[in-house]
């Protein structure tokens, strides 16, 4: 197994981070969240026939996500008319992209076992292979039993041309053969076993949740960025308690993405706080600058 490397080098490789997969239907998702939250969604019947499967079932198209999300802003956003529109279309793609980036695989604790049990394993199966190679006798036997096995295949030549075409392709067999030879395969796992153990050693280093936060952040960015456009407004952000009489219209826009159109497996335990605070200090940087 390849020796343990230091903090410092496995902080400079990349992190097991999958590329989301694109989140195609979001209305579909919305309705399984109202479903989750206890709504009674209607089934209508899908227009025309599929040959295999006939008439199917789907989701009345409600519009719930661009309800919930024009009647939130309109007290926000000075010209509807124009400013509305785009900013449901940014705010449907930024909870898409949360939606399908939470989705994608990235469970860091199922990787980890699975790297571990697989770097044991190579190596198991490369000493095996190097003791192999290293009996003649039986390496030899292999290559043997490689070459007549497949040669039984074959009907006996019987002119001089095809005895000549069959000692070229037992050559052939030959040097086939020794692509994926103990000693060769061995090689091979070798280099191989000692990416593993690396990716071993980095799946689990840093902080367990990097990715799942990386993902937060994203959604918080392209929602600020969102709220400054239609509002013409740099949003502010502050923590809603009790005491506060006027809390923060986008962190209360975080709070109702979260609660009312989020699926319970996707929602942040404090409505995404941490991550919109930052999304205000990050929001320069994250805004065009006018001309």
């Amino acid at each position: 197994m390849a020796k343990k490397t230091t903090a410092d080098y496995l902080a400079r490789l990349p992190q097991f981070e999958p590329r989301p997969v694109p989140f195609a239907d979001l209305q579909e998702y919305d309705v399984q969240v109202q479903r989750e939250q206890g709504i009674d969604v209607q089934v209508q019947e899908e227009q025309g026939n599929t040959p295999w499967l006939g008439k199917m079932p789907k989701p009345l198209r409600c519009e719930r996500i661009d309800d919930v999300l024009s009647k939130f802003m309109a007290p926000h956003i000075r010209d509807a008319a124009t400013k509305l529109e785009p900013f449901l279309n940014d705010a449907k793609r930024a909870i898409a992209g949360y939606v399908g980036a939470r989705e994608t695989e990235y469970d860091r604790r199922r990787a980890k076992k699975l790297l571990s049990a697989t770097s044991i394993a190579l190596e198991t199966t490369e000493r095996k292979l190097q003791e192999i190679a290293q009996w003649p006798e039986l390496s030899n036997y292999l290559k043997r039993l490689h070459r007549d096995a497949t040669l039984a295949e074959q009907p006996q030549p019987s002119s001089r041309k095809q005895v000549k075409q069959e000692l070229r392709r037992r050559a052939r067999l030959g040097r086939s053969y020794s692509d994926f030879a103990p000693d060769q395969i061995a090689g091979r796992l070798s280099q191989l076993e000692t990416v593993v153990s690396l990716a071993d050693d980095r799946v689990s280093f840093g902080p367990g949740d990097a990715q799942r936060d990386q993902i937060a952040q994203d959604f918080t960015d392209q929602l600020a960025s969102a709220w400054h456009s239609a509002t013409e407004r740099k949003p502010t952000y502050s923590r809603p308690t009790r005491r506060l009489k006027n809390p923060s219209p986008f962190a209360r826009l975080l709070e109702t993405i979260n609660q009312e159109l989020l699926a319970e497996r996707h929602r942040s335990p404090n409505d995404f706080f941490e991550y919109g605070a930052k999304a205000i200090k990050r929001l320069p940087q994250l805004i065009e600058p006018d001309c």
